[in-house]
């Protein structure tokens, strides 16, 4: 996350924006299946990322948030990027210098009545496309950059749009701020990923699952399974798809004008990850994946786009990875609008809007990222549209654990041929109960409200096109995680380290 940005401004004033050169590569033009599209970030890539699938839901299913909060956080602190102080003690929560402020019920509900007006006013996409999109929310209680009320907001903030069987959050992983990949357990990965509690480098973490005694958390499976239902893992070695690198220019624009990327706070060069299935013409799926703030590739190359742990996912089931680049950009005397971004955060506060610019236009349709971005998934598209065939069970359907926290169960399932829907039958302690009001849609379901460290099993029944119930599956035993402890971490962006809540530097963390 930035360091204390005026202070930044003053050492890098003289400065000009640093980024990668352009690549002569041209994005290349694929047959997608416009309707599942799927992005995921982590801290101001999980708000762009919640930004982004809120303004397209129409074509977004599916939406992974690491370390972030609820659509328009910065509410009425955006005023050019300039009110970032009182942005950061709201929706970061996490500096001693900037004492956390709350996010109210007051302020949540004005973040919706904000997505309910702009949806209205054709701003962003009408909300029956949120009403349809799976959700996964990531947060570690050893975060002090962005603190587990923020996080614990965002679930608010989509309840209030997304069915509740829709929603996975977890927040019990004693992680770091940082994305979490099972990639960083390959040799390849080296230096360039950190053990699960520390803070800093590359944020990217390697963390143990200790709910299910996995080794590797694998958050970028556990997201896109709950998005797509069983998938199979590519390992790191055998990958057989190739990044290839874009210039990210032709795509970005103030209305119809060509923009200079770091006019827009944005790198010269994006990545793709294009499984070779994908290159050949074969239907494909796309995913969107924003870094985080530090994690632009003019800072560490291409670490973020090798090691975030989406690739092994996408190679093997059809999937394309876009990752779109933000760069650090600071004003100077050569290139005085250039905005005060020197970090190369995604625009979640503003900083791409002039003062007499509608209220958080960064965030909707009309925002230079969230468009650029936009150009380039419409660019991919270009070959045609259409989906990924399935290839459907028969008999009935296998039930998998795609991921677990202390209170929710996410379960996947391949679809059955024929089925017209499926009736989810938990037992635990009491007597066996019917969820989803008795008949849901696959290949996901979200169990909610479930009680910590505690054993639960399922069943799954296909459902008839007239409601007939068919042979239930085998049984799936799922036991929760623990709760969270009790925890309390900070984090100094000025002194670009964990401290205490005094401001004094630590180096404890919560086990």
């Amino acid at each position: 996350m930035p360091r204390r940005l005026f202070s930044a401004a003053l050492v890098l004033l003289l400065a000009g924006a640093g980024g990668t050169a352009a690549a002569d590569e041209p994005l290349p033009e694929l047959v997608l299946d416009t309707t599942r599209i799927t992005v995921s970030g982590i801290s101001s890539g999980a708000y762009m990322a919640v930004q982004f699938g809120t303004v397209h839901s129409g074509a977004v299913s599916g939406v992974a948030a690491t370390a972030g909060g609820p659509y328009f956080c910065a509410g009425g602190n955006t005023w050019g990027g300039l009110a970032v102080g009182g942005v950061m003690a709201r929706c970061m929560q996490g500096d001693p210098d900037y004492p956390a402020t709350p996010i109210t019920a007051a302020h949540r509900a004005q973040m919706e009545a904000n997505t309910r007006d702009w949806a209205a006013q054709g701003r962003i996409d009408p909300l029956d496309g949120l009403a349809r999109q799976r959700v996964w929310i990531f947060h570690g209680y050893n975060d002090g950059i962005v603190k587990r009320p923020v996080s614990d907001a965002l679930a608010d903030w989509y309840s209030a749009f997304v069915p509740q069987h829709q929603v996975f959050y977890r927040n019990d992983l004693n992680a770091a701020h940082g994305q979490i990949s099972a990639a960083c357990a390959a040799p390849q990965a080296g230096a360039n990923c950190n053990v699960c509690a520390q803070t800093g480098g590359n944020f990217i973490n390697h963390c143990a699952d200790r709910a299910t005694g996995a080794a590797d958390y694998d958050a970028a499976g556990a997201a896109l399974q709950l998005f797509h239902g069983p998938l199979q893992r590519t390992p790191t070695a055998a990958l057989t798809g190739r990044v290839l690198s874009f210039d990210q220019t032709p795509y970005v624009r103030r209305g119809d004008s060509p923009l200079a990327p770091a006019r827009a706070s944005m790198g010269q060069t994006g990545y793709l990850y294009l499984p070779a299935a994908c290159a050949a013409g074969q239907p494909c799926r796309l995913h969107v994946a924003f870094h985080g703030c530090q994690q632009y590739a003019g800072r560490i190359g291409t670490a973020f786009v090798d090691h975030a742990g989406f690739n092994e996912w996408a190679d093997a089931n059809r999937i394309a990875v876009l990752y779109p680049q933000a760069a650090d950009s600071m004003p100077t005397l050569f290139a005085p609008t250039r905005p005060i971004n020197p970090n190369g955060c995604w625009d979640w506060w503003g900083y791409n809007d002039f003062l007499f610019d509608p209220a958080g236009r960064y965030a909707t349709r009309d925002g230079l990222q969230i468009a650029a971005v936009w150009r380039m998934v419409q660019r991919l598209a270009g070959g045609g549209s259409a989906g990924v065939p399935a290839t459907p069970a028969s008999g009935t359907p296998v039930p998998q654990l795609a991921d677990v926290s202390a209170t929710r169960v996410v379960l996947v399932w391949t679809p059955v041929a024929g089925a017209a829907g499926y009736r989810i039958v938990r037992s635990g302690a009491g007597e066996p109960e019917v969820l989803g009001g008795g008949s849901v849609d696959g290949p996901s379901f979200v169990d909610t409200g479930l009680a910590p460290a505690t054993a639960y099993r399922y069943r799954i029944h296909v459902l008839d096109a007239a409601g007939a119930e068919g042979p239930p599956s085998a049984e799936l035993a799922v036991t929760t995680a623990a709760a969270a402890p009790a925890c309390d971490p900070y984090y100094s962006l000025a002194q670009d380290r964990p401290v205490d809540a005094r401001n004094r530097p630590t180096a404890a963390v919560c086990p």
